[in-house]
């Protein structure tokens, strides 16, 4: 294992600076190291919060080689350097960076916690009142914490093992008081910090003597599992029963130490009755999951209300005869019918197995809509106006593929809808502008992303969603497609015939077979776009 090294100097220059995750570039004038590095100098990198150019600090990681700039320190954990001994203290404490403080006032301070002066000051704060008068003790203690005590926090969270980047998120949610906070219960880490797993905190509780068999660490398991589980199995929910062997298996992979299960057990209905977690009848729920399902229907009864339909079959036809010309292309029946319904339908869901010409579909709709509706399909004659077709897709890749294909302006979900953080999916959704919205590659959209969506859209838009319903669920828990094809008042068209097909391709015919349980008899051989190999479970 790589020893862990230190640098201890001034920082010379902050040459970049990121304030949304606190990535920094900083030069380093040295004046101590445990390394073999050779220079006066090093550039230090790594997530660090804020720094005062010309202060001293210390800095902990490893050594690292930029292929262009060479050696550089890539920062684990690091630390303000305060001075130790008495004479350094009365010359920090009546310095500029502590207005109001004077020699003789610091050496008083000094007199009065000559042990580990900074920390016992930082830890009984009220005994500076014999000294300093309350505004000004006030104002000594803030500037002192704020100069030494968020690096000593970050020091801390650093021994226990948590990453830099979520350092800085305990920190800024807990404050000051992080350190008292985990001390008291390391648990709570679990519930309140996005990515602090089970196992961390149960590490940093073992070092703190919390016991195996401790209320809060049963709790702890229990919630870790009910948030991990959804993104493990792909359901929304975990079936008590389940819940409760994973979390002893959690418990007892974690410490090796067995756990009797009644006193698990236990602590469901607590849980319960204080709104961590949700229950319906065995199935058990995390509360986003819950929400986001609650949410699902509540926007689902909203818009799914029958269309008055300006428009009789027979025109719709005529239109879509109109578009055949224009795009020389020839529907066959089923495909009319999907468009037929798919503008006669507020709502309407298009699934298809690859090849089965979803898109020709989306793009003879979008055609016969605007020809319906008298639309310009020309964006750049709407100028500020809101272009009145949105197209979307989960991924920039589905995004960027909808616009090569219409021809018009496609983006992600989460553009449309605004999301740019995790933190944005808790806030209330903007209503959608425009008059069509087409989601396609809408199987992948999973519960949490579904719900910000249905929230958004108007009760006016015409919407229609298109998806593969037997392609792999999204990589988020729900299915919410396969979900909304069961919903018998939402209309839908399933496409079955393959039309997009290149020459001597088998593997969309092979996709189409291993979908309706079959295998054709030449599965094994070897063909041009296909090849198969034989190979145990744990191979695959």
């Amino acid at each position: 294992m790589t020893e862990k090294i230190y640098f201890t100097g001034t920082i010379a220059a902050i040459f970049f600076s990121n304030p949304s995750n606190f990535y920094k570039v900083l030069l380093l004038e040295i004046d101590e190291t445990n390394s073999d590095y050779i220079g006066y100098e090093i550039v230090v990198t790594g997530t660090i919060g804020d720094l005062i150019e010309g202060d001293t600090y210390t800095f902990y990681g490893q050594m690292t080689t930029h292929p262009r700039y060479g050696e550089q320190l890539q920062v684990e954990t690091y630390e303000k350097a305060v001075p130790t001994s008495a004479a350094g203290l009365i010359k920090y404490f009546s310095s500029d960076k502590f207005p109001g403080i004077g020699k003789k006032t610091a050496e008083k301070i000094v007199a009065r916690f000559p042990e580990n002066t900074v920390d016992s000051i930082l830890g009984a704060p009220e005994e500076l009142g014999e000294i300093l008068p309350l505004a000004r003790k006030n104002s000594f203690i803030k500037r002192l914490r704020d100069n030494h005590g968020v690096e000593k926090i970050l020091s801390k969270l650093a021994e226990y093992g948590i990453p830099s980047k979520l350092q800085f998120q305990i920190h800024e949610l807990y404050k000051d008081e992080t350190l008292e906070i985990i001390a008291k219960n390391p648990y709570q880490l679990v519930e309140d910090v996005k990515g602090i797993g089970f196992k961390t905190a149960d590490q940093i509780a073992q070092e703190l003597g919390i016991a195996a068999d401790s209320h809060a660490r049963f709790r702890a398991a229990l919630m870790h599992v009910v948030k991990t589980q959804p993104m493990i199995t792909g359901d929304t929910y975990i079936e008590a029963h389940d819940l409760l062997l994973e979390t002893i298996q959690l418990l007892e992979d974690s410490r090796q130490v067995e756990i009797a299960p009644e006193y698990v057990a236990e602590e469901i209905n607590p849980l319960l009755e204080e709104g961590k977690i949700q229950q319906e009848e065995t199935k058990i729920f995390e509360n986003s999951l819950y929400f986001a399902e609650e949410g699902i229907s509540a926007s689902l009864k909203k818009l799914i209300q029958p269309s008055s339909q300006p428009f009789s079959d027979e025109k719709i036809l005529e239109q879509i005869g109109q578009v055949e010309h224009d795009l020389e292309i020839t529907y066959d029946k089923l495909q009319k019918e999907a468009i037929i319904q798919a503008l006669k339908s507020q709502f309407f869901i298009l699934t298809g197995g690859p090849g089965t010409g979803k898109t020709t579909i989306i793009n003879g709709f979008i055609e016969t809509y605007a020809k319906l509706y008298g639309i310009d399909l020309d964006p750049e004659n709407y100028h500020d106006d809101v272009f009145p077709i949105l197209l979307a897709a989960p991924t920039g890749r589905a995004s960027r593929r909808m616009n090569e294909l219409t021809g018009l302006p496609a983006a992600t979900l989460h553009r449309h809808l605004g999301l740019n953080t995790d933190e944005a999916m808790d806030t209330e959704s903007n209503l959608l502008s425009g008059s069509l919205l087409i989601v396609d590659e809408f199987s992948m959209v999973d519960t949490w992303l579904a719900n910000k969506l249905l929230q958004a859209i108007p009760p006016s838009m015409k919407v229609l969603f298109v998806g593969d319903a037997d392609q792999l669920p999204s990589v988020g828990p729900g299915q919410v497609f396969a979900d909304l094809l069961k919903i018998s008042e939402i209309p839908s068209v399933r496409l079955d015939k393959i039309f997009r097909q290149g020459e001597e391709s088998t593997i969309i015919d092979l996709a189409h077979e291993i979908r309706e349980g079959r295998l054709p008899q030449d599965f094994t051989s070897r063909h041009p776009d296909r090849s198969y190999f034989e190979a145990s479970t744990s191979q695959v």
